[in-house]
């Protein structure tokens, strides 16, 4: 994986880590138009974050640097070639001491990222600092590397050096100068911090607003500045601020440099406090504060990506589930209102996916007009909302709120000159009675939903304990998939992964059936939802492992050529305990070389309990196994578990493929190409039906792909006559 990393241009290597640091998501049923505009603005903030500003070194455990960008080179003054094959100490400016970068390499070394500012020397001599993010990648027990991120922050160094040269003398014409936030505080008589210095130009604003005006340095470093409310801290600052600011300068007072941000009205400063030294005693500290309002925002955007969506400007599922959960810790009732669009998908395929967001941008914001202040809403699916309305925000029944919402949202919508209707349906339920969790809560409104729906929609349904007996099916339908493991109903079906660059095999995916006793074949997404409900998924993922070994076994005694087998592992069965034992003992009954077995998981097994689940992903690769990114892009897309995990491939959601013809995800899946490329992972590319799509990905050097355009799933004894057709 790292020597593809190494060999990539700098433009190629910025655009796989801006790309893979950002927790992305992506719902099913979310339209088109609203995907390319996530995915635009994701690409933006990361364009900003890291392209024009940061320097990227690989370095290995015996310190030797594997590969610098092209702002390492530019800013070292070294070439490629001079720099890669050393160790830093080409650029090592004996300012810090040994034991500054012997504590630096005891953390990384501990799989712990470093974050600290180095002074370096550049090839002509000259000095420049830099702030130095360290990121450990684990590749295996024999094999990582460290990442090395830096901003060039030499400018900063040299203001400070100004400052500090200001304090010993006279700084007052340096300091009036900064365009940041400068000031030194003292002890008065009493043993209180007060300032003797509060000026630049982000304090000349904070102070003006405030009818207050900056303190400067005095001519005579020594005398005390005649007007004293202007020299405390409590008077000069808010409480809170001037808080935070005196626990920090107990912790200067003992020695320490601290750095922390504050926010100074709209501004976010970056704040950094030095302790001044007399006579090996602190005397005091110098402040200096830089403006990081720009970057602080899009950090924030960044996190927020995950709560918020995008198309309706509302908190998204991920949101509800955090909210409910602090609504059920306050332990005030509430009432949880699912509500779902009637006819949504007729009127997307009709009138197009445009007309559709529009048309779920307007029902948001009237639905937000109708409930005003008194609730949130959220949008949880392509079609289907949440109101979350607390039990004394309530003016009327929660069953009468719920019609009126029903009567609100059928007013005609005006959209391009047309005018469009649509209806919903509603289920309530309420906290605590119908559920304590968030769980409980939702699949309480689900039922009521789902009853509403059977009712001929269009109405409201309150939770009843009796909407649990119209799911008496969903037992027997337990009983009938246990029947079904007993008696040999299941089977497995193949689908070829091939190459496509040479046009052969390079594996074949497991894909289960269920040949039911009096009902035929039944659709996995029939009862693989509800296995991994209840649990069910358990042995027929146990059957899946092992049917699929011993075929692979049989197809190698008959010559069959093949790379691996891959099977479907769900969160549920990667969180048994005996997981990894099970799949040892599979492979040693069955014969199977575990390299040839592949296992796909999805990102959403990574959202419970990652640690313990990323170290089972650790184990199973160190036996050989390969692990395989399924559906990316399809759901939660975080680009960062692609360089943090064991993946070996990466498979793209089948939902790109047939929007590629209608230019509408090309950038997408190009992108994503690129970013497997850069990271060393095999890119499968899902649900590949025609020849136009083919093209397209062999242009983009596409590794595999996967879709009826070169075969159905096949029965088991298929396979060894197959033959691609070309």
């Amino acid at each position: 994986m790292m020597n593809t990393i190494f060999d990539a241009n700098s433009d190629e290597l910025l655009h796989t880590v801006k790309t893979a640091i950002f927790d992305y998501s992506l719902a099913e049923d979310i339209s088109l138009q609203e995907k390319l505009e996530n995915a635009f603005f994701k690409m933006k903030l990361m364009d900003y974050a890291f392209n024009e500003t940061m320097i990227f070194a690989v370095t290995n455990k015996a310190g030797q640097i594997l590969f610098v960008n092209d702002r390492f080179v530019e800013i070292s003054g070294y070439s490629q070639s001079e720099l890669v094959g050393k160790t830093h100490n080409i650029v090592n400016s004996n300012v810090h001491p040994k034991s500054f970068f012997k504590e630096m390499w005891s953390t990384i070394l501990s799989e712990e990222p470093w974050t600290g500012e180095i002074c370096n020397r550049r090839k002509n001599g000259e000095l420049y600092w830099v702030k130095t993010y360290i990121l450990p990648v684990y590749i295996n027990s024999k094999e990582s590397y460290f990442l090395s991120i830096r901003t060039d922050i030499t400018s900063e160094k040299e203001k400070e050096k100004l400052l500090q040269l200001s304090i010993v003398s006279s700084f007052e014409t340096v300091v009036n100068q900064v365009n940041n936030l400068v000031f030194k505080v003292e002890k008065d008589t009493f043993g209180s911090f007060v300032f003797s210095m509060f000026t630049g130009k982000i304090a000349g604003e904070f102070l003006a607003k405030r009818g207050n005006s900056i303190i400067q340095t005095p001519k005579n470093g020594h005398e005390v500045n005649s007007t004293a409310h202007y020299k405390s801290i409590n008077a000069l600052l808010p409480k809170d601020m001037a808080n935070r600011l005196t626990i920090h300068l107990m912790e200067v007072c003992k020695g320490t440099e601290v750095s922390y941000n504050e926010w100074m009205d709209n501004k976010c400063i970056h704040i950094t406090l030095s302790p001044v030294m007399e006579d090996g005693e602190v005397v005091g500290a110098v402040g200096f504060g830089n403006d990081i309002t720009e970057l602080e925002s899009t950090r924030k955007k960044l996190n927020e990506l995950a709560y918020y969506d995008h198309l309706t400007n509302t908190p998204n599922t991920a949101a509800l589930e955090r909210d409910v959960r602090e609504k059920i810790k306050s332990k005030n009732p509430f009432h949880f209102i699912y509500v779902d669009l009637d006819r949504f998908k007729n009127i997307n395929d009709s009138l197009g996916h445009v007309t559709g967001d529009k048309l779920l941008q307007k029902v948001t914001r009237r639905i937000n007009n109708f409930i005003q202040t008194s609730g949130e809403i959220y949008r949880i699916g392509g079609d289907e909302f949440v109101v979350l309305i607390d039990e004394d925000q309530m003016e009327t029944s929660s069953l009468q709120f719920a019609e009126a919402l029903i009567r609100e949202v059928e007013l005609p919508f005006y959209i391009d000159e047309m005018e469009v209707y649509i209806s919903c349906s509603i289920g309530i339920s309420y906290y605590p009675t119908d559920g304590t969790t968030y769980h409980s809560l939702h699949r309480s409104a689900d039922l009521a939903l789902n009853v509403s729906k059977e009712n001929g929609k269009r109405n409201a349904v309150l939770f009843a304990e009796e909407h649990r007996e119209g799911f008496v099916n969903k037992v027997q339908l337990e009983s009938d998939i246990r029947a079904g493991l007993d008696n040999d109903e299941f089977f497995l079906m193949y689908q070829p992964k091939v190459y496509l660059q040479t046009g052969t095999i390079d594996g074949y995916e497991a894909l289960i059936r269920w040949n039911k006793k009096s009902d035929g074949i039944i659709s996995p997404n029939d009862f693989i939802p509800f296995s991994e409900e209840t649990g069910l998924i358990i042995p027929i993922g146990k059957f899946v492992l092992k049917e699929a070994c011993r075929q692979a076994v049989e197809w190698l005694k008959l010559g069959v050529e093949f790379n691996t087998i891959s099977i479907n592992i769900s969160p549920a069965e990667l969180e048994q305990n005996d997981f990894l034992t099970n799949l040892q003992a599979v492979l040693e009954e069955t014969g199977l070389p575990p390299y040839y077995l592949e296992i796909e998981i999805t990102e959403n097994v990574l959202m419970k309990n990652i640690d313990r689940l990323t170290n089972v992903l650790l184990d199973i690769t160190k036996i050989g196994i390969k692990i395989a990114m399924d559906d990316f892009g399809s759901g939660f897309s975080n680009f960062r578990y692609l360089s943090e995990l064991p993946i070996h491939t990466l498979k793209i959601d089948r939902m790109f493929m047939k929007r590629v013809l209608e230019n509408r995800d090309e950038v997408i899946v190009s992108s994503i190409i690129r970013i497997g490329q850069g990271l060393g992972l095999d890119v499968v590319a899902e649900g590949v039906e025609n020849k136009e799509v083919i093209d397209f990905l062999r242009v983009h050097n596409c590794h595999s792909v996967q879709g009826f355009y070169y075969s159905k799933p096949m029965r088991a004894e298929e396979v060894p006559t197959y033959t691609i057709n070309q």
